[in-house]
């Protein structure tokens, strides 16, 4: 994938981007906002920049199955963060969704109290549809379905 907006680009991940996501993981408000939670099978990553080229985050769609795939987004760069900068990739994600895949629901998981998240994700189409517990995390499950 390598798809551009108006703010980022969404691209294929590439190993020389392992080193900031190595340092955004040490970064404790990052990983109380989206800690690591539950089993991933059936990845694809990609890395989110902004249009001058400075990788920000990074996104996955993973977990696919006939019925549904899961969402996941982190923009780990704080700079970034409550300025449309996720919410684009998000809606990149969606679009690729929408063309490219045959499952009939996207979902994600996110912490009840990442409001900033929660918002974003409103924002991009998600309904509310319940919660889940993992790895001892309560989480609000979204979902988009066609």
């Amino acid at each position: 994938m390598d798809i551009s907006g108006n703010k980022v680009r969404v691209r294929d991940w590439e190993l020389k981007d392992f080193g900031m996501e190595a340092l955004w993981s040490l970064d404790r408000e990052v990983i109380l906002l989206d800690p690591p939670a539950g089993q991933v099978f059936n990845q694809e990553r990609y890395s989110i920049e902004v249009l001058s080229g400075k990788h920000i985050g990074i996104c996955t769609l993973y977990n696919w199955t006939h019925e549904e795939v899961q969402l996941g987004i982190r923009i780990g760069n704080r700079d970034y963060w409550s300025k449309g900068y996720g919410a684009e990739a998000v809606s990149i994600l969606i679009n690729y969704w929408l063309n490219t895949l045959d499952t009939p629901r996207l979902w994600l998981k996110v912490l009840p109290e990442n409001i900033r998240a929660i918002r974003c994700y409103e924002k991009c189409g998600f309904a509310h549809v319940g919660m889940i517990e993992l790895s001892g995390y309560n989480f609000l499950v979204m979902e988009i379905r066609r």
